[in-house]
């Protein structure tokens, strides 16, 4: 997929408020979605794999700056490198507002 794609996956439409009501997750343990620092995160990135929702979830992470945890499969480490290299290939990726410590 290129960054065209990825970018209009995420941010090309208006994200429908209610997406969460879809997500594959909504019956399962949300402990899971949060693992450990050394634990594997296959199980429940395989769970976002077959859901409808997986790019609203992404992007309302990305635009969250939700900083722990799976969301639309990625970690927040893999969030951070796909919004980064989107930046870098002049897409407009929305920066997350700092929390406040």
């Amino acid at each position: 997929m290129s960054a065209a794609e990825v970018y209009a996956a995420l941010f090309g439409g208006q994200v429908d408020p209610d997406w969460e009501a879809y997500a594959s997750c909504r019956e399962v343990d949300a402990d899971l979605f949060f693992p450990e620092e050394r634990e594997s995160a296959g199980r429940v990135k395989a769970i976002c794999r077959s859901c409808s929702v997986r790019d609203e979830c992404l992007a309302t992470a990305i635009r969250r700056g939700e900083s722990h945890g799976i969301w639309g499969g990625m970690t927040a480490r893999e969030r951070g490198g796909l919004a980064r290299s989107l930046r870098d290939d002049g897409f407009a990726v929305p920066r997350a507002a700092r929390r406040p410590a």
